[in-house]
């Protein structure tokens, strides 16, 4: 296993919100990091993410929760309703918060980047596109500018596309058969609220947002069939002038620009985590819809999980099914979970959205929020100071090319 100060790094695939996590993670156990991302920078591009309190009491170890609390919005109301405005659930993020010090918080997705980057100390790679990773026990990283890395460890953190994932397992991405639009635009004062989150289950439509701070706010909406692809400007303000504030304002203030289109994918449950010296996480592992609010929360929850495991053992394989067992079954009862919901939120047919906002109502708040604070309360959050022994079994390799 790596030696903290005199090894060559751990390399990090994906310089991402999980990568820069887990770079942070293992930087604050001692450990020598490197990371490499694909993209040739860091731009403020993307859209808003949602953090869950898990997520901010993750982040607490790592001691940017309150640069991300700072930079977000904070929620105090979550409520989804039907497209008349009808209230079908309301969570209480107070709950989470007097529970674990932490509620939710919305933020601009290059924002929580930037804080990660930020305060990673470790050298950051940018450009480089991994094509190959030959040999799990030993890896060398082939990257498409020709040059080549061989760490003691590898992280996969390089996202639901994971090319390191080929070189641990085989599995197959699945298509929820759907497109999501997301934009962030501003929003007049008088037509939005400053800490509510909400989400609208449509009639063959899923749409939502929040404030993200600094006059800005994140929309999102799955494409009804109604609709045909690609989806105009027009098309969407039509399409949801009806619907509950503030999304007619949202649709008004938004341009084509502003508008990403992705199609919605996750994966399937992955039987194995690691091979050799070569372990996934985040999405690489678990790439899951956005449904539940949760994709982001469980990439930092491998972060911690990772370099405690790493920190706890002498043996790289004893440390990788450590952190496995610790994460594999949390980490995909949410994928399973966010899937039931983005099927459940993307029907099609009339009746049966009606017959889903019906049964979504008549759930007692009790049930539904006991149901969110489970999800919260059972994270997977080792501290972040260093107990273990430093690896007697670190081998240096002499060979790093470039």
């Amino acid at each position: 296993m790596q030696r903290r100060d005199d090894g060559p790094p751990i390399a990090i695939i994906g310089g991402g919100i999980c990568g820069l996590t887990t770079a942070l993670a293992l930087e604050r156990r001692g450990f020598t990091v490197e990371v490499y991302e694909a993209a040739s920078e860091y731009r403020p591009v993307g859209a808003g993410i949602l953090l869950q309190a898990n997520a901010l009491v993750a982040l607490r170890e790592l001691g940017v929760a309150t640069e991300v609390a700072a930079s977000g919005a904070a929620l105090s109301d979550v409520h989804i309703q039907s497209p008349s405005g009808r209230v079908l659930q309301a969570f209480d993020p107070d709950r989470e918060r007097n529970a674990c010090g932490h509620g939710d918080v919305a933020i601009h997705r290059a924002d929580l980047l930037e804080i990660l980057r930020r305060n990673v100390s470790s050298p950051i790679h940018t450009g480089k596109t991994c094509n190959h990773v030959s040999d799990p026990t030993e890896p060398t990283v082939w990257f498409d500018d020709g040059t080549r890395i061989r760490p003691e460890i590898l992280v996969g953190a390089d996202g639901i596309h994971s090319t390191v994932r080929e070189a641990v397992t085989s599995v197959s991405e699945r298509s929820l058969d759907t497109t999501v639009l997301r934009a962030v635009t501003s929003v007049p004062p008088e037509q939005r609220d400053e800490s509510t989150g909400f989400e609208v289950w449509g009639d063959g439509t899923y749409t939502g947002g929040a404030p993200i701070g600094r006059d800005r706010f994140y929309w999102f909406a799955t494409v009804p069939e109604e609709l045909s692809e690609p989806v105009s400007v027009d098309a969407i303000r039509s399409f949801y002038a009806s619907y509950p504030a503030p999304i007619p304002a949202i649709t008004e203030t938004v341009t084509a620009e502003d508008v990403i289109a992705t199609t919605l994918v996750d994966l399937p449950s992955v039987d194995r985590w690691f091979r050799g010296s070569t372990v996934l996480a985040g999405d690489a592992a678990h790439g899951m819809l956005p449904f539940a609010g949760q994709g982001a929360a469980q990439s930092i929850e491998d972060a911690l999980a990772l370099a405690s495991a790493l920190d706890s053992h002498t043996n790289v394989t004893d440390a990788f099914a450590e952190y496995e067992s610790q994460r594999l079954s949390r980490a995909n009862k949410i994928r399973t979970e966010s899937h039931f919901l983005g099927r459940l939120g993307t029907v099609q047919s009339p009746i049966a959205c009606w017959l889903r906002n019906t049964a979504v109502s008549a759930l007692p708040d009790a049930v539904v929020n006991r149901f969110r604070h489970r999800r919260v309360a059972n994270a997977s959050i080792p501290p972040t100071v260093s107990s273990g022994p430093t690896p007697s079994n670190a081998r240096h390799r002499d060979e790093q090319v470039t």
